[in-house]
């Protein structure tokens, strides 16, 4: 019995699994401390070892140059490409949970921010709903789907060991990043502007009956008001979740096309 080791093969599959490994490390849930890194690398692997035949089989004959320096700077490579995916995944999700601490401040959850062992960090309770909303919306419509689909894609549009260019991918990832505060403040519009029509009020009573003590009396009506308008508006978060995932299939496909 015979075993041959094809060195192209484990080139390009180490390849994949640093770039697949870079992105399972951004992903939704999977950035949890609670999830082994031993696990991320194990799915980063498994999607490289499914891809690396093909992938190296379509290579031209003598292309890889298996130095040590080009080893090197293709780990290099591998890892912006994985983590330009996936800071454009998290584009939605970041947007979400600004938009949870702007409804959160809004509503007067600004000092009763939760530990979050996961993360190791404050969070706000809000941003905490919004975002687990959002990741459930996320595998709910098949957003995986369309991660599956993004790195099969970045194997041809930026197959391993050619060129790409860094520069281009992440000055488009900036722009996109420009829209995270636009698409937050329309996220949590209906809290904030409902808020504001009750301290326009509150200051109309204020004006109008000066014994009424607005620190008493307005705290706990925002925040009854706050928290009705948050759950009345989780249908319109919804739609703003559909619409931000509807459109991640097309931002994969610019960002790799930008690399190219």
């Amino acid at each position: 019995m015979e075993f041959n080791l094809d060195i192209n093969l484990l080139a390009v599959g180490g390849a994949l699994a640093v770039r697949f490994a870079v992105l399972a490390a951004t992903l939704p849930l999977l950035e949890l401390r609670t999830v082994p890194p031993l696990w991320r690398f194990g799915l980063a692997a498994s999607f490289a070892a499914a891809l690396a035949p093909g992938i190296a089989a379509g290579l031209p004959v003598g292309t890889l140059d298996l130095s040590w320096s080009s080893l090197v700077l293709e780990a290099l490579r591998s890892l912006v490409v994985g983590a330009l995916l996936g800071f454009t995944v998290n584009i939605v999700f970041t947007a979400v949970r600004f938009a949870g601490s702007v409804a959160g401040m809004q509503v007067g959850f600004a000092i009763v921010n939760a530990y979050d062992p996961m993360s190791n960090s404050q969070i706000s309770v809000i941003s905490q709903l919004y975002y687990l909303t959002a990741v459930l919306i996320f595998f709910a419509t098949g957003g995986h789907h369309i991660l599956v689909g993004a790195m099969f894609q970045s194997c041809i549009v930026v197959p391993p060991y050619a060129p790409v260019d860094p520069a281009a991918g992440a000055w488009h990832l900036l722009r996109e990043f420009s829209q995270v505060f636009s698409l937050g403040l329309r996220i949590a519009a209906p809290v904030v502007v409902v808020l504001l029509l009750v301290s326009a009020s509150m200051g109309v009573v204020v004006k109008t009956v000066p014994q009424i003590n607005v620190l008493v009396v307005g705290f706990p009506v925002k925040i009854a008001v706050g928290l009705v308008t948050l759950g009345l508006s989780m249908v319109y978060f919804r739609d703003m979740a559909l619409m931000m995932f509807s459109g991640l299939e097309d931002r994969l496909a610019q960002i790799l096309l930008a690399m190219r």
